[in-house]
């Protein structure tokens, strides 16, 4: 009862370690160079995707070869094991000075979309908890992960040519004595 009531609730550590996580988000995307991630984008997206899979299975496989159930022991260890630090990896790129790079830009990306696979991954086992519900457990992930790909699509092809021909004209000019 006690511990329902307080998830329910968040404490003052939870809304600071969210306030933490979306900061280490912000800082992660200034750094993000979206051409480079365009040439390195199909590789990048091989590697998160093999970095999200091979330690949901490895894990999993642990976890049945000591004799814990599959579910929810053995998925819950694997996705445990699923996700990429954005924040490690762009602090440690970013003091060997190799950030800028097509490597560097690359390890980024695959560090972002593989977060995201991750959460996807916990949205799947959070829901295999209760009664299984197709809606919740497989299509919204999938409408996410779409949203998600058209969200990107418009900030590389959109929003630039947006801003730039239509936004950013309509801005008024300073006058010369303006301050």
């Amino acid at each position: 009862e006690v511990s329902h009531e307080c998830g329910l609730t968040p404490d003052a550590f939870t809304l600071i370690g969210h306030a933490g996580v979306a900061l280490m988000i912000f800082e992660s995307g200034m750094h993000f160079d979206f051409e480079k991630a365009q040439v390195v984008g199909p590789k990048a997206c091989a590697v998160a995707v093999l970095g999200t899979i091979l330690p949901l299975v490895t894990g999993t496989i642990l976890m049945l070869i000591y004799g814990y159930p599959l579910l929810p022991d053995a998925v819950a260890v694997g996705t445990a094991l699923a996700p990429t630090s954005v924040g490690i990896a762009l602090r440690l790129l970013g003091e060997a000075g190799v950030l800028q790079q097509d490597f560097g830009q690359a390890i980024i990306t695959a560090a972002f979309i593989d977060d995201i696979l991750s959460l996807v991954l916990f949205n799947v086992l959070f829901s295999l908890r209760g009664d299984f519900n197709v809606m919740s457990t497989v299509v919204s992930p999938i409408i996410g992960v779409i949203f998600m790909g058209i969200a990107m699509v418009l900030a590389v092809k959109f929003w630039p040519k947006a801003i730039n021909e239509w936004i950013l004209p309509r801005i008024p000019k300073k006058s010369g004595d303006a301050k």
